[in-house]
């Protein structure tokens, strides 16, 4: 009986160890399971692992920042509405000064005076006495027309005005003052083509 109960006891032991080794086998290969998805497939033991607290409290609070913050909240800046065509002044072209030459400067600044008479006819018969009367200032004043044979005829000063008369025949002239040395028309007759106009009836 004793050596049965010792051959029993054997056997159960026998049983035994190779249960223990079967199930190291099994844990062995679960392991190397493991180890190979962490290194080949990029396997996180991390997620395997509880969460502390802390980390839930961040993973929390990301999350209700995330849901509170709308597309409504966040301010865009506006672009500015382009002005319309007419608010759209148009800038002014810089303003070209022309070249006014002297005669023209004395001229334009004679007419800018009140326009008085400056011709008076008097007679009958074939010729007429015209007196011309210049009321600007000046050094010397002449006269010069087809009635004067194209020559200068000088005007004497009197009382601040210049004068001439002249025995003309009736007819159309054109005639020019020449004022220091520069030829102006007269700025109280009418004008045409930079000529003064003195009709003789």
């Amino acid at each position: 009986m004793p050596e049965e109960i010792q051959e029993n006891s054997k056997k159960t032991s026998k049983e035994i160890w190779l249960f223990l080794i079967f199930v190291d086998i099994v844990a062995l290969c679960v392991f190397g399971f493991f180890v190979y998805r962490a290194f080949f497939n990029g396997f996180d033991f991390a997620s395997l692992m509880p969460q502390s607290s802390s980390q839930e409290e961040e993973i929390l609070s990301e999350e209700t920042l995330a849901e509170d913050i709308s597309v409504e909240d966040i301010n865009i800046p506006e672009e500015e509405p382009l002005p319309s065509e007419a608010e759209q002044t148009p800038k002014e072209a810089p303003s070209v000064k022309e070249e006014i030459s002297p005669a023209q400067e004395s001229s334009s600044a004679i007419q800018a005076e009140p326009k008085r008479q400056s011709v008076f006819i008097s007679g009958s018969g074939k010729t007429r006495k015209v007196t011309f009367k210049y009321y600007g200032d000046a050094d010397k004043v002449s006269i010069v027309s087809g009635f004067t044979m194209r020559k200068p005829i000088a005007l004497k000063k009197s009382g601040g005005i210049w004068s001439t008369t002249l025995v003309i025949y009736p007819g159309e002239y054109r005639y020019l003052y020449i004022v220091d040395g520069k030829e102006i028309p007269d700025p109280n007759a009418e004008q045409e083509d930079g000529r003064s106009i003195l009709v003789v009836k």
